[in-house]
């Protein structure tokens, strides 16, 4: 009789401990499925998003002292920097420069509020203007002078629309006040960035004039790569060729407190130096990347992960033994079945493997429940759009939450459970397997 047969319909001869057993298997397999779905597209997201926020993977700042003793930021001389990126150029999709006004005052009319204003160089950031979200206005002549780019939080508190003038009141890099006219071109979604904060865009060219940069200066170096897995392996090339001819503050020797305000600084503007640094001559770099800036959001997802595969243990534990325990009476059940087949030939491997594969059956249906329960959840929740203001902006694509499932990932976690089946169900098994048979039929339960 063929073994694999008499498994599957062993498995239909209890329905409800079948269906109870498979729901527990099944449900632990959802839950590992959809968090690690959850995490790896919210990973894959913040890295999108920033990106797009920060126009790159690798980040470059400058800083300067002027002869008054104050540290400005600015890189004005490139010619050492021009140099250490030759060495990582074939591994360089797109470079961006970018200057900033952190703080800035939007006004129109008597209403106000903070924006902080990235000054782009259009023609080089396609990147760019393919992920901003047009809600209303167009780019078509953003590269105009004084063309401004700004998030529907801000439009809607000022009242104003695409084609209208607003002033801007902004601190120079050498802390001076002064005050610039910018028509907005166009409003964009704010889904894509945080939601503490509101960024608008403008030409670098028109921003400089109003910081007090020169036409050829700037404030950030941003790198894409081709290959993101390359970011830190780039990152430590680039500072070990800046290091050969200008000075490098690479966080290394930073303490905790003090890498945070690195970080803060590459992000949102901001010296990176303090009041106690000794004057020096050209320019200091800085050099972080994707890795370092997400890293205190990671430790989030990291934390996620670690929670959903200790919750999907503990129910594979309970799992196992409810498994344990299920084939033990299913031995005691079957004792006179057991000796009736072994009396009429079959092997001992024969009824071993009948266990084995109940067990295993029951869970890959189970899994395969799970399986599908998971993508089902993960594809209703995947088309529910957020507003643009939701707390989740940051990891949102598209104004979606974005789900990931690997088959690796899913084919591993089904290899796992059904290694777990095999060993929980072993031990009964081979008790079966070695029922004698005349103690078998003599059996009476």
């Amino acid at each position: 009789m063929n073994i694999s047969k008499i498994s599957m319909r062993n498995i239909t001869r209890q329905k409800k401990r079948s269906f109870l057993l498979g729901g527990a298997i099944a449900f632990g397999i959802f839950i590992i499925i959809t968090i690690g779905s959850f995490t790896a597209g919210m990973t894959e997201t913040l890295k999108e998003n920033f990106t797009s926020i920060m126009g790159g993977h690798i980040y470059i700042l400058g800083t300067e002292t002027l002869e008054s003793g104050r540290i400005v930021q600015v890189i004005g001389d490139t010619q050492d920097l021009e140099r250490a990126i030759n060495t990582v150029d074939e591994l360089v999709e797109e470079y961006h420069v970018r200057s900033q006004v952190r703080m800035g005052e939007i006004i129109f009319g008597s209403k106000s509020t903070t924006l902080q204003v990235s000054g782009i160089d259009w023609e080089k950031e396609e990147l760019l203007k393919d992920t901003l979200t047009i809600s209303d206005g167009t780019l078509d002549n953003i590269e105009t002078a004084g063309s401004l780019v700004i998030p529907e939080k801000v439009a809607e508190k000022l009242g104003v629309i695409p084609g209208e003038s607003v002033l801007i009141r902004m601190d120079t890099v050498t802390g001076q006040k002064n005050v610039g006219e910018f028509t907005v071109a166009a409003i964009i979604q704010e889904q894509d960035s945080f939601s503490f904060i509101s960024a608008g865009y403008t030409g670098m060219d028109y921003l400089n004039e109003l910081i007090g940069l020169g036409p050829d200066e700037y404030q950030y170096l941003n790198l894409h790569l081709k290959d993101i897995a390359q970011m830190d392996a780039v990152a430590e090339k680039l500072i070990t060729e800046l290091e050969k001819t200008s000075l490098v503050d690479s966080g290394d020797d930073e303490d905790e407190e003090g890498e945070q305000d690195r970080r803060h600084g590459m992000m949102f503007g901001g010296g990176m130096t303090s009041a106690s640094d000794e004057p020096w001559d050209g320019t200091k770099f800085s050099i972080t990347n994707l890795n370092d800036i997400m890293e205190p959001v990671l430790q989030l997802v990291n934390i996620l992960n670690i929670v959903s595969l200790a919750l999907f243990v503990i129910l594979m534990i309970i799992t196992m033994v409810g498994l344990i325990n299920t084939f033990r009476m299913v031995l005691i059940e079957r004792t006179k079945e057991i000796g009736t087949m072994r009396a009429i030939g079959m092997h001992r491997g024969s009824i071993r493997s009948i266990f084995l594969l109940e067990a295993l059956y029951l869970s890959l249906f189970g899994a395969a429940a799970g399986i599908l329960l998971s993508f089902t959840t993960t594809i209703i929740t995947g088309l529910v759009r957020f507003t643009a203001d939701s707390a989740l902006g940051l990891f949102l694509h598209n104004g979606r939450l974005q789900f990931i499932t690997t088959p690796g990932s899913v084919f591993g976690v089904v290899f796992l459970l059904a290694v777990m089946t095999l060993i929980a169900v072993y031990l009964p098994a081979r008790k079966a397997a070695k029922l004698k048979v005349v103690d078998a039929l003599r059996a009476q339960y």
